[in-house]
């Protein structure tokens, strides 16, 4: 293992703010923002401590201050890292939902709580300043992120004032980005591979993989060095964002629900099994690379330099992390392919088995398996419909795309979509995912 230290003071500073829990600031502000980045890769671990936090807010105590710095002209860029059900959207819109429980809350309340709430209010605070607002770049997994991130702002504001809507759609940059690096949630291994690192404890240490990707469309305005670190600006990030969605995510579920079925526990463990790694590949490389759009990016090079990351035993990407909330990421990630290739004639088994595999662990109708726990907004409802379907696989489908949320009104229509959507759910009920994965690629 190796420790690295910088000492270059940087000229660009970060104020982050968690809107859900005060746990991680408490943890940075007895460490001055100071935390250990661990990198894990095949030839052992780096540590390198990173300073540039100079301020640490927790939304519902320090609210005031996180507005204020909103007004601030040295706050040049606002980036978001929050989940897909973080910016209170409608699925089959894509839209803020105005009747989300978040905002209605916010609308009730002197101080909004949610990001859409907390965004829209700082940058009222920004015009009312008299300031040149800052650049907001959403660093989230969703299709044309900043597009919509834009949308979801200027929905929110006409909520009570139109003339600030207008504002920001004509006054905000909203860069589209794709974030890609694999960062598992922080273990008690990762706490005792930072001491022995560098001497003191680290209560808020990061682990990753030595991959890192950033690609931001270009914006006007001042912003840090980041092409340092690697970051690419670009005129359209499209092709890596779809790259990232489908390739990297929606594999990721793929994994996350068929290794669940299989009793695994992490990304690595799946992948080192040849015949899901076969899966995988053929999954990638056959089924979402002709759904791509047409791009210099090297699809096939992605979906080989995918399948070694995913075999880096040193990142233990639980797969229950991965899974959960699957009801909001099923569209962008599994049904968009899956819609795009039956338009084309293409055959889709592995997507359809992945989304099978997803019906079987939320309803809680997996065969022989262990009862699956995903974490999902709607996961109780999902158990229901699982009971009320019992073990007849068509039925248990069919009760699922009833979920328009989800599935929306356009895939359900299709009988060949539902048709073999039941036989996957079927396979997998009965025979399991490797029987059920083998089969298919012996086909």
């Amino acid at each position: 293992m190796e420790a690295v230290a910088h000492f270059e003071a940087p000229s660009w500073g970060i104020v982050a703010a968690s809107l859900m829990s005060p746990t991680t600031r408490d943890a940075l502000r007895r460490q001055d923002g100071l935390y250990t980045v661990l990198e894990r890769g095949r030839e052992g671990t780096r540590a390198e401590v990173v300073g540039s936090l100079h301020e640490i807010l927790f939304a519902p105590e320090d609210s005031a201050a996180l507005l204020a710095r909103f007004a601030d002209p040295a706050i040049q860029i606002v980036t978001l890292t929050v989940t897909s059900s973080g910016y209170c959207i409608d699925p089959a819109s894509g839209r803020l939902c105005p009747e989300h429980d978040g905002i209605l809350r916010d609308l009730n309340a002197p101080v909004p709580s949610t990001a859409p709430g907390i965004l829209v209010r700082g940058l009222a605070a920004a015009r009312k300043a008299g300031r040149r607002p800052p650049v907001v770049i959403s660093c989230d997994n969703m299709p044309g992120n900043g597009r919509m991130l834009r949308q979801v702002a200027m929905d929110y504001a006409a909520l009570y004032d139109d003339s600030l809507a207008s504002w920001i759609g004509q006054s905000v940059q909203f860069p589209c980005s794709m974030v890609d690096r694999i960062v598992p949630a922080t273990t008690e291994v990762d706490l005792a591979d930072a001491a022995a690192l560098l001497g003191p404890s680290d209560a808020a240490p990061v682990s990753g993989e030595p991959f890192l990707q950033w690609v931001i469309e270009k914006f006007d305005g001042p912003r840090p060095y980041w092409e340092a670190a690697g970051a690419e600006f670009v005129p359209d990030v499209a092709p890596w964002e779809a790259s990232k969605l489908r390739l990297l995510n929606g594999r990721h579920m793929a994994i996350a629900y068929l290794g669940a079925l299989e009793g695994l526990e992490t990304v690595s463990d799946f992948v080192e099994d040849p015949v899901f790694a076969s899966y995988v590949l053929r999954f990638m490389l056959r089924e979402q690379r002709p759904t791509m759009p047409p791009s210099k990016h090297d699809i096939g090079a992605y979906a080989h330099q995918l399948l070694e990351r995913w075999r880096n035993p040193d990142i233990a990407h639980q797969l229950s992390r991965i899974g959960r909330n699957g009801s909001e990421k099923l569209q962008p990630r599994l049904l968009a392919s899956i819609r795009d290739n039956l338009m084309a004639g293409r055959p889709v088994p592995c997507t359809m088995l992945a989304v099978a595999a997803w019906i079987c662990c939320m309803s809680g109708q997996a065969g022989a398996a262990e009862p699956v726990q995903m974490q999902d907004p709607v996961a109780e409802h999902m158990r229901d419909l699982g009971r009320s379907a019992g073990n007849d696989p068509k039925r248990l489908t069919s009760l699922f795309l009833e979920m328009e949320d989800v599935f929306g009104t356009e895939l359900p229509r299709l009988k060949p979509f539902r048709d073999e959507l039941a036989q996957a759910v079927g396979m997998l009920q009965r025979h399991g995912p490797r029987a059920a994965i083998a089969a298919l690629i012996g086909s």
